[in-house]
């Protein structure tokens, strides 16, 4: 589980609901998400179930299914949706006592993965990590300084009082992060989110790099010829000169292709990176590790590495919005914005021109709508979702 408040009280009931068909349990605890694929991939076990609210408000929380080796997709969702659907009237819920396995396997396992895959020895670097008093709190910090590298760790306490529900996609959290990086002359800041299966990094200067570009350096050196991301993702990671395959937004999808087209390596804009030869799952530990393995390869600090990428600004907003408006916002973008080409894979996607679009879309998992442009300067992608965010406000405004 993360170390959300609610998660106690629903891996129990979970574990109650498993107890009923006869399974063997195993408690791992608190533990990244990858560890919980990592553990069936590595051992006999029939799967594994993550309780985590993943990056959404610590109020929130929910559960992340793995089955098959990897994580399930989007159609097993549905399958289980409708077992439930047929079973929850016919099956009397019955406390008993459990028999628990409590272990940290996962996390064993989980580390010697990382230390295995780091092209050891690393330089004598200096790097910051902040788990935000998540799930990572104290195993990537650990697996680190195994690899001999000098780790300063703040927000480390993975408990509900001190937990941080943390949204990898926007940078205005990550200030003290910077701000210790430079004061310590680290070469890397390094910040998860809640359950550890994402990663977003500071540069040498302090700077923070976004999700589409730590993901595109580890496309540009990964072996695979094609690349997975969905629709949200910057256009920078279709300048290096590899085939690019998008989705709708979320991990099941982008698996999902990964799998279709035998991909080895796909991400998403949040910092979450899947690596198929490892696990088919996202995974801030791994990324971290590889963007280390580049910084040795290249001789050169994350910095350095970004500033010989093309540069895009990508603006991102919301706005709380009933679900029944979607269709409605959606037509109306059409309708105002006039571009070159429109693409519809998940909501609504305009390019105006070459380098520059907009993208219309509501959330997956809350009642919200996402407005995102990009284009080559920033002033020019914030009147993009000035103008966009605007629209959806004056339909929300009319319908109420």
């Amino acid at each position: 589980m993360d170390p959300r408040k609610s998660s106690p009280r629903i891996k129990e009931a979970l574990l109650q609901g498993i107890a009923l068909s006869g399974r063997k349990l195993f408690d791992e605890g608190i533990v990244p998400v990858p560890a919980m694929n990592l553990i069936i991939k590595a051992s006999s076990l029939a799967g594994s179930v993550m309780v985590t609210g993943s990056h959404i408000e610590k109020g929130s929380n929910g559960l992340k299914f793995f089955a098959f080796k990897e994580e399930i997709l989007k159609n097993h969702e549905k399958e289980i949706t409708q077992i439930y659907g047929k079973l929850k009237e016919k099956i009397a819920f019955k406390k008993k006592h459990l028999e628990i396995n409590k272990e940290n396997k996962a996390t064993k396992l989980y580390q010697e993965m990382l230390i295995r895959l780091a092209a050891k020895p690393f330089p004598q670097w200096k790097v910051i990590i902040d788990p935000g008093n998540g799930a990572q709190s104290r195993v990537l910090p650990q697996a680190l300084r195994k690899l001999n590298l000098e780790v300063v760790a703040i927000n480390t306490e993975p408990i509900p009082d001190k937990f941080m529900a943390r949204d990898t996609e926007t940078g205005e959290t990550y200030q003290e992060v910077a701000n210790l990086v430079k004061k310590e002359k680290a070469v890397l800041g390094i910040i998860l989110d809640a359950d550890g299966d994402r990663v977003v990094f500071v540069d040498e200067s302090g700077k923070y790099i976004p999700g589409d570009y730590s993901g595109t350096l580890i496309a540009k050196h990964a072996n695979s010829p094609l690349i997975v991301t969905p629709i949200s993702t910057s256009q920078v990671i279709d300048m290096v000169n590899k085939r690019i395959i998008r989705t709708k937004v979320g991990a099941p999808f982008v698996i999902e292709a990964m799998k279709k087209h035998q991909a080895s390596f796909g991400f998403e804009a949040s910092g979450g990176g899947i690596s198929s030869e490892i696990i088919m799952t996202r995974d801030g530990g791994s990324s971290t590790i590889k963007i280390l393995n580049i910084m040795k390869k290249e001789k050169k600090l994350i910095g350095q590495l970004v500033d010989e990428l093309p540069k895009f600004f990508i603006v991102k907003t919301k706005v709380d919005c009933p679900w029944e408006l979607n269709s409605l916002i959606l037509k109306e973008a059409k309708r105002n914005f006039k571009g070159v080409k429109i693409e519809e894979i998940d909501g609504l996607k305009i390019w105006l021109d070459k380098n520059s679009w907009v993208l219309f879309r509501t959330s997956s998992n809350a009642p919200e709508f996402r407005v995102f442009a990009e284009a080559m300067s920033k002033q020019k992608a914030e009147k993009l979702v000035e103008k966009g965010i605007n629209l959806v406000k004056n339909i929300i405004k009319k319908g109420k």
